[in-house]
C-alpha cells in the first residue's frame, strides 16, 4: 500500500513539477512578449509563422530530422528486427509487439531519441564557430559526454541494456558512439577550465547511483552507470534551463541563431520520447531494484528534464517575441521622427509674410 502511494506520488509529483514549470514560463512569455497569442488574429500567427522560418532557416537540420524518421521508418517496415528470443518467452514478446503496435516495443521511443539527438549535436558542432556562447555547449555539453560514456559502458558491459526492437540492436549503440566526439567537441572547453568541478561532480553523481540503482543485468558496474547516466542528462537540462536565462541568442539569421531556434525547437521533443517511455513501459518492480529507489528518480528525473527543455524553449520564444517588437516600436519611432523632420523643414522654407502696405 505504501509503495503504491508512493509510486503514485512519484508520477503525480512529475506531471505537478511540469504543470507549475509551463504555468511560470506562460507568465514569463507574456510578460516578455507584453501580448499572448491572439488566435485569429495575425498575433496568433506570429507563433505558426516562427516555427516555418526556423524550419527555412534549418534546411539541413530538417533534412536529418526527415533522413532519421525514413530511416526508423524503413527499419520498422521490416517487422520485428532484433526481438528478445532467448529473454522472454514467445508469449511475452507477442504482448508487448500487442501493447506496441506501431513501434513494435517501446525500446523503439529510446532508439529514436539516440537518433536524434545526434542530428542535434552535429547541428550545434557545425554551425557553432565558438565565437558565440550557446546553451548547448560547455557545461552542458561536458555533463552529456559524461552521459554518453556511461552508456557506452552499460551498453557493452551487459546485453539486458541494449535496445529491441527494428530500431534496437548496433543502431543505438552507433549513434552513441558517434556522438561522442561531437560532444568533447562542444564541451571541452568547460573541462578544461574546470577539471575538478567537473570531477567532483562525476563523484557527487557515482555515489547517488550507488544508492539508487537497479539489479536488471547482474553487474553492478552497468546498473550504476545506467542510473549515473540519467543523472548527468538531468543535470544537463537543468544546465541548459539556466544558459539559456542568461545567453543572447545572437543577431536573427546568424548561424548561432539558427542552430540555437532548431536546437529549441528539437531538445523537448527527443525528450518527450524517452519521458513517455520511463513513464508508460518502464514498470517498476521490486524484484529489479539493487538499492534505494531508482524507478522514481528515472520517472521524476526525464519528466523534469522535458519540464527544463520546454521552460528554455518558451524562453527563447519569449526573446524572439520581445526582440521583434522592440524593433517594431524604434521603427514606429523612427518613422515619426521622419515625418516631424519633414514637417519642420518644410515649415522652415515658407515664404516669410509680407509687411502690411500703408498708404
Amino acid at each position: 500500500m505504501i509503495d503504491s502511494l508512493a509510486d503514485g506520488f512519484g508520477i503525480g509529483g512529475a506531471f505537478i513539477c511540469v504543470v507549475v514549470a509551463m504555468l511560470v514560463l506562460r507568465i514569463e512569455l507574456q510578460r516578455r512578449a507584453v501580448t499572448g497569442p491572439n488566435f485569429g488574429s495575425r498575433q496568433g500567427s506570429g507563433y505558426a509563422e516562427g516555427c516555418q522560418r526556423i524550419l527555412r532557416q534549418c534546411a539541413p537540420e530538417a533534412a536529418g530530422v526527415v533522413a532519421c524518421l525514413t530511416l526508423a521508418a524503413a527499419l520498422r517496415a521490416r517487422g520485428d528486427g532484433m526481438s528478445t528470443a532467448g529473454v522472454v518467452d514467445d508469449a511475452a514478446w507477442a504482448q508487448i509487439k500487442a501493447d506496441w503496435p506501431l513501434l513494435i516495443t517501446a525500446d523503439t521511443l529510446l532508439s529514436l531519441q539516440a537518433m536524434l539527438r545526434f542530428v542535434v549535436l552535429v547541428s550545434v558542432a557545425l554551425r557553432c564557430d565558438g565565437s558565440r556562447v550557446v546553451p548547448l555547449a560547455d557545461e552542458v555539453g561536458a555533463l552529456w559526454l559524461g552521459a554518453g560514456l556511461a552508456r557506452l559502458v552499460y551498453g557493452f558491459r551487459a546485453s539486458a541494456y541494449l535496445l529491441d526492437g527494428p530500431l534496437g540492436g548496433n543502431l543505438p549503440v552507433a549513434c552513441e558512439i558517434a556522438v561522442i566526439p561531437l560532444l568533447f567537441v562542444v564541451g571541452r572547453k568547460s573541462m578544461w577550465r574546470a577539471p575538478f568541478t567537473m570531477a567532483a561532480i562525476v563523484a557527487a553523481t557515482a555515489i547517488f547511483a550507488g544508492r539508487n540503482h537497479l539489479n536488471l543485468a547482474n553487474d553492478i558496474v552497468a546498473d550504476l552507470c545506467f542510473i549515473a547516466a540519467h543523472c548527468m542528462d538531468f543535470l544537463a537540462s537543468i544546465a541548459y534551463l539556466l544558459r539559456t536565462l542568461l545567453v543572447d541568442s545572437g543577431p536573427r539569421g546568424s548561424t548561432a541563431h539558427i542552430s540555437m531556434g532548431f536546437v529549441h525547437l528539437l531538445m523537448p521533443i527527443q525528450q518527450s520520447l524517452s519521458a513517455y517511455y520511463f513513464l508508460r513501459a518502464f514498470e517498476a518492480s521490486p524484484a529489479l531494484v539493487g538499492a534505494g529507489r531508482p524507478f522514481d528518480m528515472l520517472q521524476i528525473g526525464n519528466v523534469a528534464q522535458l519540464g527544463a527543455y520546454l521552460g528554455a524553449a518558451s524562453l527563447y520564444l519569449a526573446e524572439c517575441f520581445d526582440g521583434q517588437e522592440y524593433r517594431t516600436n524604434n521603427s514606429e519611432s523612427s518613422e515619426e521622427m521622419s515625418i516631424g523632420s519633414n514637417t519642420m523643414g518644410r515649415a522652415s522654407v515658407l515664404p516669410e509674410p509680407e509687411p502690411p502696405t500703408t498708404f
